[in-house]
């Protein structure tokens, strides 16, 4: 699980987006392009999901220089309904065509109801929920997904099958933090662990099958299969799935937000989980984080710090710290 560090400092977001910027402009991106991969990665570690966040910059930047994934890509549209879409990423980052595939999606949610996008031939999209959210400034419901390709080894266990696809809904709200889950379909454990709760990881082999239908086959990401298309880039391996509900097209917004505004009062009333002092729903401890921090700074671990330090040498910039 992503906790904040026990022991850190604190760079300021801008500080931390500049400087993300940089090393994606220094691994061949443009100046748009890297500044919209170092927003939504910082809004990542502003949530504090420091595991698909700027501590990834390293790795990214590694796949770009090696010519596994596009600098700069063309990301394109090719196919558009009313209510659908589909994006070709052109073998760069994920979070380019996604971000635009969930900007799409909810356009058209507000305009007839109900929007969906597909996106494929890129590589990793970073955590799922900077997409789903993208729908709650407009009082709608968000859901992404996404799936990378991989063949199933004969003779492995069954519970390698979800290999942790990201998937998240956001919900809005009135007053309350609205109710985002943003997890990997996955549960990490041993075979004890699963003749203890097998309950649990029959749920996420169903839900790991389930974002490899959506982001994977529905999103056409083995049409860029390296075995069948010898110009494909190496990394763009991944898909999307991302879909946007106007809550208004089903009952008035206000009495829908009053009402689930209600029902949250009552949860936070409620005795905590083991372990913790409050009762409340997914997203609203990273609701609170990401409105502290964009005030006094992102806590960076040793860790994160030893990344960016390694990511800084190879470019030859000047740390945010």
């Amino acid at each position: 699980m992503n906790v904040p560090p026990k022991e850190f400092i604190r760079i300021m977001p801008d500080l931390l987006r500049s400087f993300t910027s940089k090393v994606f402009q220094a691994a061949g991106t443009s100046a748009t392009d890297g500044d919209r991969l170092a927003e939504l990665l910082v809004l990542t570690d502003l949530r504090g999901v420091f595991s698909h966040g700027t501590q990834q910059l390293a790795g990214y930047a590694e796949m770009m220089l090696s010519g596994k994934v596009n600098p700069k890509p063309r990301v394109e549209c090719v196919d558009q309904s009313q209510t659908t879409a589909v994006f070709d990423g052109d073998g760069g980052m994920g979070h380019l065509p996604a971000h635009l595939a969930a900007k799409t999606a909810v356009k058209m949610a507000k305009e007839v109801g109900i929007g969906a996008a597909t996106t494929r031939n890129h590589f990793h999209f970073g955590s799922a929920g900077k997409y789903s959210r993208m729908a709650l400034k407009e009082d709608c419901i968000g859901f992404a997904v996404s799936a990378h390709r991989f063949m199933p080894g004969a003779g492995a266990s069954i519970l390698s099958s979800s290999v942790a696809s990201p998937m998240s809904f956001a919900i809005p709200t009135g007053d309350q933090p609205p109710i985002v889950l943003d997890m990997a379909t996955s549960i990490h454990g041993s075979n004890d662990l699963f003749q203890a709760i097998p309950d649990a990881f029959f749920k996420f082999i169903g839900l790991g099958a389930t974002s490899h239908a959506l982001g994977g086959f529905m999103a056409g990401i083995w049409l860029f299969d390296q075995q069948t298309n010898a110009d494909a880039w190496e990394g763009s391996n991944q898909g999307a799935f991302i879909c946007a509900f106007d809550i208004a097209r089903f009952r008035p917004i206000d009495e829908y937000k009053e009402e689930i505004d209600r029902h949250l009062s009552g949860i936070h009333q409620m005795q905590p989980a083991p372990g913790y002092d409050r009762a409340t729903l997914p997203g609203a401890l990273e609701w609170e984080r990401e409105r502290e921090w964009s005030e006094i700074g992102v806590p960076v671990g040793k860790g994160h710090q030893e990344a960016l330090t390694r990511v800084a040498q190879t470019f030859d910039l000047e740390l945010p710290f």
